[in-house]
């Protein structure tokens, strides 16, 4: 698992196993989209990869947690 805070990266090549369906909304597709376009990479690929390299950027709240100030 790749812990970055930096920007996401996406390196062409690399074989990925398709293992579900995640229907995207139209804003995201429109974004998957672009990346694809300039990348030339499938979006299969694109999603995974900001998947995975966004885990770390993620916080998770839920309602029996007081918010910090």
């Amino acid at each position: 698992m790749s812990r970055n805070n930096g920007p996401i990266v996406l390196k062409a090549g690399g074989q990925y196993e398709c293992i579900g369906t995640v229907r995207l909304t139209p804003e995201a597709e429109k974004v998957v989209r672009r990346l694809k376009a300039k990348t030339g990479l499938p979006i299969r690929q694109i999603v995974s990869e900001i998947i995975v390299q966004s885990e770390s950027l993620i916080t998770i709240n839920t309602d029996d947690e007081e918010p910090e100030i």
